[in-house]
């Protein structure tokens, strides 16, 4: 449970709401099996909050809105550090992006790690277009020092970014509006570069069917080693995703979605295998249960491949989404998850316990409204 936890508070803590650096999709995070859902998610802004605090095993993260609900500033208090984040916009558009690490002292008043400011900023003229944005890094005798460089397309869509040499950093490319590819060159040394170059293809609805990444070496020039680095696969049907395949070098992992009428994520089902034998070395299955459409609770089952002699489960999906076999062999150790919400419909609290014990975990989210 502390594991699943931590990961959830990691996602916290790095969750960035708006990329303004970086358009590419994630195609590795669900959002939609997260141990806990995200505070905010599904929130009416009729009645605007101006914060809300999330308490968790003596850590704390903080985010605060502006009056018509945009999000402004995060800040995670950890004991060994604060991470923060902080948003400043033009209209809708996100044009500044701030991220902190703040260092305690330590007992002789000492800080051993110096603190980290980063700001990515964007140039716009008066019109609202983007001419070309910036990063850099901020010392410790506040001297800005610039580490990359960023620069957009008449729609305002980002198409380089290189860092201060020019030597490194990545091209994004375009078909209408649909990013299709995006090209990362790595300087190793004066000889020596690698490139991964990234391609995605669309179905009509513009969703992502079909992701690849390739690696290729460069020696003075000259491809010396090409690599398949990772493959995805997506499947959808009346817009809502229904399989994914992410396939590298070592392991597929297969996920599996299914919803209810009211298109809520019912079911979400994740099988690792390795491609070396094909054995089953994980297995996960989440259930989540609604009221009036609003999440009240999740239920997260793990297991194992049934070769390796420990508890196992298998599932098979219908085409139309539906689940058509089940098999479980124990319920046990179960990680369950109860949703509390105040009169609005915010979510204010999660409780998470195992199945077979009494130890409960509790996340409160106190909401500050205007």
């Amino acid at each position: 449970m502390k594991k699943l936890l931590c990961i959830w508070f990691i996602f916290l803590s790095t969750l960035a709401f708006s990329q303004i650096e970086n358009p590419t999709p994630d195609l590795e995070l669900e959002s939609s099996y997260q141990n806990t859902e995200k505070v905010g998610d599904k929130w009416d802004f009729s009645k605007k909050p101006i914060k809300s605090i999330t308490k968790i095993n003596g850590n704390k993260v903080v985010d605060q809105f502006d009056s018509i609900g945009r999000f402004i500033e995060r800040n995670v208090f950890w004991k060994h550090v604060t991470e923060s984040v902080l948003h400043k916009y033009n209209g809708d558009r996100i044009v500044e992006t701030t991220r902190k690490k703040i260092y305690p002292l330590d007992a002789k008043g000492i800080k051993k790690t110096p603190d980290e400011t980063i700001t990515t900023k964007l140039n716009i003229d008066d019109k609202g277009k983007i001419i070309d944005g910036k990063t850099f890094k901020i010392s410790e005798d506040g001297i800005s020092n610039i580490i990359s460089y960023h620069y957009y397309d008449k729609k305002n869509r980002l198409t380089k970014s290189t860092d201060s040499t020019g030597l490194s950093g990545s091209n994004y490319y375009y078909s209408g509006d649909n990013l299709i590819r995006k090209e990362e060159i790595r300087t190793i040394d004066k000889k020596t570069k690698i490139i991964m170059d990234r391609t995605y293809q669309y179905n009509k609805d513009n969703q992502i069917v079909f992701y690849e990444s390739l690696r290729y070496t460069y020696e003075n020039n000259i491809v010396t080693e090409t690599k398949i680095s990772q493959t995805i696969t997506q499947e959808f049907k009346n817009k809502l995703l229904i399989k994914k395949v992410l396939k590298d070098n070592i392991e597929t992992i297969e996920r599996n979605y299914s919803y209810d009428a009211n298109k809520n994520l019912i079911t979400f089902i994740e099988i690792k295998k390795n491609n070396a034998d094909g054995m089953i070395t994980a297995q996960m299955k989440r259930t989540k249960k609604y009221e009036n459409n609003i999440l009240v609770f999740s239920e997260v089952q793990q297991g194992l491949s049934p070769q390796q002699g420990k508890f196992v489960f298998t599932y098979y999906f219908y085409s139309d989404e539906q689940l058509s076999r089940q098999d479980t062999t124990n319920t046990t150790g179960n990680l369950q998850v109860h949703y509390f919400y105040n009169e609005y419909n915010h979510l204010i609290k999660t409780t998470t316990t195992l199945s077979n014990s009494d130890t409960q975990n509790e996340v409160v989210y106190e909401i500050k409204y205007y």
